[in-house]
C-alpha cells in the first residue's frame, strides 16, 4: 500500500516578508500573502487529498482553509513552530552582530536560541506526531493526506524520514510550497523511511 503524504508551508504573514524570525508568536497570513496563495490555488499547484492536518497557528490554519475549503482541519500541536526564544520577532539585521546569533549561525542550527527551545526537543516533537499520523492515515485507510505546517516542522520531518542522508537545512521551502511523499507500508514498517519525495 502506497500513502502519499504532502507537506506544505504556510503564506506568509507580515513578519515573513520582513524576514522575521517567528515561532511562537500567532500572526495572520496577511493581503499580500493570501494573494500569493491564492495565485498557486487558481494554478492548480495543490493536489485533492482526502483529510488535513495543520499546526494550531492561525497561519497554517488560515492557509489550509484555503486551499481546502472543503475538509475539515485536524489541529495537531505537536506541530507548532519552534519557539526562538530572545529572538523571536527579530530579522538578520538585529541579530546579525549578537555573538550567540552567530554561534547558532557557525552551528549550521545544531544548537538552541537563548531562552528558546531545545532543538532536538524540537525535530522529536515533529517527528513523533508525523508518526502518529502515518499511524493514523493506515488505520482509517486515508491514502492522501496534506499536512499545512511550518518551514522548521517540514525541515525535521525530512531530515529524520528522507531516504537519502541530509541535513536540516536541505529541506528548506519557501511558503506556499512543499514536498510530495510516498510512504510504502512494507518499508515503513521496517525502516521508518520515506519511499520517495519530490517537490510538489
Amino acid at each position: 500500500m502506497i500513502y502519499n503524504v504532502y507537506l506544505i508551508r504556510h503564506a506568509k504573514t507580515q513578519a515573513n516578508f520582513e524576514g522575521r524570525y517567528i515561532g511562537t508568536s500567532d500572526e495572520s497570513l496577511n493581503e499580500a500573502g493570501k494573494i500569493q496563495l491564492k495565485k498557486k490555488i487558481m494554478e492548480g499547484y495543490y493536489p485533492e487529498v482526502d483529510k488535513v492536518y495543520a499546526s494550531p497557528k492561525k497561519r497554517c490554519s488560515q492557509t489550509a482553509k484555503l486551499i481546502y475549503p472543503d475538509l475539515s482541519i485536524k489541529i495537531v500541536p505537536a506541530l507548532s513552530e519552534y519557539d526562538f526564544g530572545e529572538f523571536e520577532g527579530k530579522n538578520y539585521l538585529q541579530l546579525k552582530n549578537n555573538p550567540l546569533y552567530q554561534k547558532w549561525v557557525a552551528s549550521g542550527g545544531t544548537v538552541g536560541f537563548p531562552g528558546g527551545e531545545d532543538i532536538q526537543n524540537y525535530k522529536e516533537r515533529c517527528c513523533q506526531a508525523f508518526e502518529d499520523i502515518i499511524r493514523e492515515m493506515k488505520q482509517d485507510k486515508t491514502l492522501k493526506t496534506a499536512l499545512i505546517i511550518h518551514g522548521g516542522s517540514i525541515m525535521a520531518i525530512m531530515e529524520n524520514f528522507s531516504p537519502v542522508e541530509s541535513v536540516f537545512f536541505d529541506w528548506h521551502v519557501e511558503n506556499c510550497e512543499g514536498y510530495r511523499l510516498e510512504i510504502e507500508d512494507e518499508l515503513w514498517q521496517k525502516e521508518k523511511i520515506i519511499a520517495s519525495c519530490n517537490k510538489l
